[in-house]
C-alpha cells in the first residue's frame, strides 16, 4: 500500500490533519516524533510559532483543498549539487511512490524465526570476506540471498534483527559491522517507504560496500585512525576500488548494489570521497549507507577505544546535518531507530536497568524495555516487559520513563545472556 505526502503552509491547516514532517527537525520542538494528528486549534497555534510549512500524510488525516506535492527526500538543503566528477553517477533511485508497510509478526515470533536466518548470514558473510581475502571472486548469488532474508524479516517486524544483532565484539568488526549495517539500513529504508527491489539493492550495497576492506593488511584495518600517516589513509580510501574491482568482475551485480559501493563514503558537503560530490548528487541509498555506517561504527567497539552509547552517536548525526549528512536524512534515520534503539541498555527513572527490546512508532521516546534489574542492580530471576507507552508511572506513582542510556559494562551485563523470550 503507498502513502501519500503533501506539502501544506501552517496557515492552511486543518483539524483533523495528519502531520508526519516538519520544516525543521523534530528534536528541536516540542511535538512528538513520528508525526501526529492536529485535534485541537492550539496544535495548530503552536505549530504556526514553530514551522512554516509541514507535510501532511493524507492518508492518516485529511487533506487540503488545493495539493501541492512536497519534493521530500529528492531535495538538498543548504547544498547545491554540483558536478564534481566527469564520469556519470550510477545508482540514482529516481523519485518513487513510498511504501506503507505493517508490523505482521510480533517481537519475540520474529525473533525465534530470524535467530536461526541471523546465525546463517553470519556464517555467509565470513566465507564471503574469506573468498575476497583470498582473491577469489565472492559469491554474489550468497549475498543476494542474505540481503532478501534480512528484508524480509525487517519488513515483518523492524526490530526483531536489530536485537539479533546487539552484540559487538571488536575481534569481528568487519563480518558484524557489515552485517549490522545492512540491517540499519533495512529498517531505516523500510521507515522511508522503499520498495521492494531498493530495499534488496540497499542491503546488499551496504552488506558488501567494505569488502575491499579484505585485501587490506589486517594491521592497517586494527590501528587507531590518529596514527595513520597519509600514505596509510590512502590506502585505507583504496578500499572502495577494491570493493568495485571485486564487484564488477560479476555481470549480476546491478548498478544501485554498485553506486552503494561507490559512493557510500561520499559527503552532503563535498567532503567525501573519492569523487567529492555534494548533495543530491550522491544517490539516496548511498546517503542511507553513509548514515547507517557512522552510527555503527561509533557505537562498536575497537581495539583502541571503547564504544560510545546509542544515543551519542545520534548527538553526533545530528550535529553533522547539511553537513556530512543531508539533515531531512539524519531526522529521518532517528525516526526509523528511536532515540534509544533496539538492544539499547536504559536506566529508568525509577533506577531500574533494562534493555530496548521495540519501539513504539507513535513515541520513540517511550519504547517496550525489558526490565533486568531491580534499582539495587541485581539481576531480576525473571525478567519483565515494560512499555513505557501504556505504562506511565511506576510503582510510587512517580512519572516512569527512560533516564539514561548507558553501556552494557556499566553493570556487568552480558547481553548474549539476555533473551527476548524470558519475560
Amino acid at each position: 500500500m503507498s502513502i501519500k505526502i503533501e506539502e501544506i503552509l501552517t496557515q492552511d491547516l486543518q483539524l483533523g490533519m495528519f502531520v508526519s514532517q516538519l520544516d525543521r527537525p523534530w528534536i528541536e520542538t516540542p511535538f512528538p516524533m513520528q508525526g501526529f494528528h492536529v485535534r485541537a486549534q492550539d496544535d495548530i497555534d503552536k505549530l504556526r510559532v514553530w514551522c512554516k510549512h509541514v507535510y501532511i500524510d493524507v492518508q492518516l488525516g485529511k487533506g487540503p483543498l488545493d495539493f501541492k506535492m512536497a519534493p521530500m527526500l529528492h531535495k538538498s538543503t543548504n547544498v547545491r549539487a554540483k558536478v564534481t566528477s566527469t564520469s556519470p553517477v550510477r545508482g540514482n533511485l529516481g523519485k518513487f511512490t513510498p511504501t506503507r508497510y505493517v508490523v505482521s509478526s510480533d517481537i519475540k515470533k520474529e525473533v525465534a524465526k530470524a535467530a536461526p536466518y541471523h546465525r546463517e548470514i553470519t556464517q555467509a558473510v565470513v566465507k564471503l570476506f574469506n573468498q575476497a581475502r583470498d582473491g577469489k571472486g565472492v559469491n554474489f548469488v550468497v549475498a543476494r540471498k542474505i540481503s532478501r532474508a534480512v528484508v524480509a524479516s525487517i519488513i515483518r517486524n523492524p526490530d526483531a534483527m536489530v536485537w539479533l544483532a546487539r552484540l559487538k565484539d571488536k575481534d569481528s568488526y568487519s563480518y558484524n559491522h557489515s552485517i549490522r549495517c545492512s540491517i540499519l539500513a533495512a529498517v531505516f529504508g523500510r521507515h522511508i517507504g522503499l520498495q521492494i527491489e531498493a530495499l534488496e539493492n540497499l542491503v546488499t550495497g551496504v552488506l558488501l560496500m567494505d569488502i575491499g576492506n579484505a585485501r587490506l593488511p589486517r594491521k592497517l584495518l586494527n590501528t587507531d585512525d590518529a596514527e595513520l600517516d597519509a600514505a596509510d589513509r590512502r590506502a585505507i580510501c583504496e578500499h572502495v576500488q577494491h570493493s568495485l574491482d571485486i564487484l564488477e568482475s560479476q555481470d549480476s551485480v546491478n548498478d544501485q548494489v554498485l553506486g552503494v559501493v561507490q559512493y557510500h563514503h561520499e559527503r552532503h558537503d563535498g567532503s567525501g570521497y573519492p569523487a567529492g560530490l555534494q548533495g543530491t548528487q550522491i544517490p539516496l541509498l548511498a546517503r542511507i549507507a553513509g548514515i547507517v555506517d557512522t552510527f555503527d561504527a561509533i557505537t562498536s567497539p575497537r581495539p583502541w577505544i571503547e564504544a560510545r552509547s546509542s544515543t551519542e552517536a545520534v548527538s553526533v548525526l545530528y550535529s553533522e546535518r547539511d553537513g556530512a549528512f543531508q539533515g531531512k536524512l539524519v531526522e529521518q534515520f532517528i525516526q526509523s531507530i528511536g532515540v534509544y534503539p533496539t538492544g539499547t541498555v536504559v536506566e529508568l527513572s525509577n533506577q531500574e536497568v533494562g534493555v530496548v527490546i521495540a519501539q513504539n512508532p507513535s513515541r520513540r521516546l517511550r519504547p517496550q524495555v525489558m526490565v533486568v534489574m531491580d534499582a539495587n542492580k541485581v539481576n531480576l530471576s525473571r525478567p519483565r516487559v515494560v512499555d513505557l507507552l501504556t505504562v506511565t508511572t511506576d510503582d510510587a506513582g512517580q512519572p516512569l520513563m527512560v533516564a539514561s542510556c548507558v553501556t552494557a559494562g556499566s553493570y556487568q551485563l552480558d547481553l548474549s545472556r539476555i533473551h527476548v523470550n524470558a519475560a
